[in-house]
């Protein structure tokens, strides 16, 4: 599978931790016009009429242009973000000054852009000093053992021969591909949507259809890469697997925009096949606004 991706831990000096972690959350907006700030050259042109457009590191990022094969658009639909926040989520006890660390992947052919994510980051960072007096401190990459190595202290890289690049080969060879048993552990809110309504409770099935769609999706426009698998067969079997704990609940959050579903359950039943978009998940995350830290989860299999 010729789906790579880079890993990044950023650290990030702040006045309030819980505040600056709350507002990175909900930065959707922000965050694509802070990088359109940073690289734009042209800013007072509409992008559908700029002649830069289809060399544009913007575009290539938050343009999610459509495919203009039907069969693929049907399949696939609109593509996601290639990036995903990780942000961890604190309440008012953690609210005083130090250094927050978020993560950050980057996905496929959206690696090339990282100079504008990075600088569009710390442009983000900066439109909230007047209140928080932030400042990105570090930034660096882990490789797919967690060995992690420093790129730089600014928004640039002074040491990018030290980004690791992670192939989803080196993801899916760590799959236990004999299992029977999973437990899923949400690390931050949760959002699935069923008929156009958020659900308050986890259901297993909706969960792998979402990672399904949101991975092949995934894959297919930064990785130019096609899953070679049956989705409606893994679509019955993930709705044959069966729930043998349910500890999951739902979280208000501090905005209707971060409420979801939290917590972990444990599924047994045939989930080889759902293995490596469960794996992959891990990186990428689940449901909407994943890019920005919600859906983040880790696994447990035997």
């Amino acid at each position: 599978m010729e789906l790579n991706l880079i890993d990044l831990t950023l650290d990030i000096q702040t006045s309030s931790k819980t505040t600056l972690s709350q507002q990175l959350l909900l930065a959707g907006e922000e965050f694509a016009e802070a990088c359109k700030q940073a690289v734009c050259c042209f800013p007072l042109r509409h992008c559908a009429h700029c002649s830069a457009r289809n060399t544009c590191d913007w575009q290539l990022v938050f343009g999610q242009q459509l495919s203009t094969d039907p069969e693929a658009l049907r399949r696939y639909q609109k593509p996601p973000l290639p990036f995903v926040f990780s942000v961890p989520i604190l309440d008012n006890r953690d609210n005083q000054a130090g250094v927050l660390e978020c993560g950050m992947i980057v996905v496929g052919r959206a690696i090339t852009c990282l100079d504008m994510l990075l600088r569009g980051f710390s442009v983000l960072l900066a439109a909230k000093n007047d209140s928080l007096h932030n400042k990105l401190l570090v930034a660096s990459s882990r490789d797919c053992q967690g060995n992690v190595f420093p790129l730089g202290s600014s928004e640039t890289l002074s040491h990018p021969e030290n980004l690791a690049v992670i192939s989803a080969e080196d993801i899916l060879g760590k799959c236990p591909w004999e299992c029977g048993n999973l437990t899923v552990q949400l690390l931050s809110p949760l959002r699935l949507v069923a008929h156009g309504r958020l659900l308050n409770r986890f259901d297993f099935s909706l969960f792998a259809l979402s990672l399904m769609r949101r991975i092949s999706s995934m894959a297919y426009y930064y990785g130019r890469y096609e899953f070679d698998c049956n989705f409606k067969e893994l679509s019955n079997l993930a709705h044959k697997v069966m729930c043998r704990e349910d500890h999951f609940g739902t979280t208000r959050g501090g905005s209707w925009k971060t409420a979801g579903i939290n917590g972990y359950g444990c599924f047994s039943g045939n989930i080889g096949g759902l293995l490596p978009f469960f794996m992959l998940g891990r990186y990428l995350h689940a449901g909407k606004n994943a890019a920005f830290g919600m859906g983040a989860f880790e696994l447990d299999i035997s």
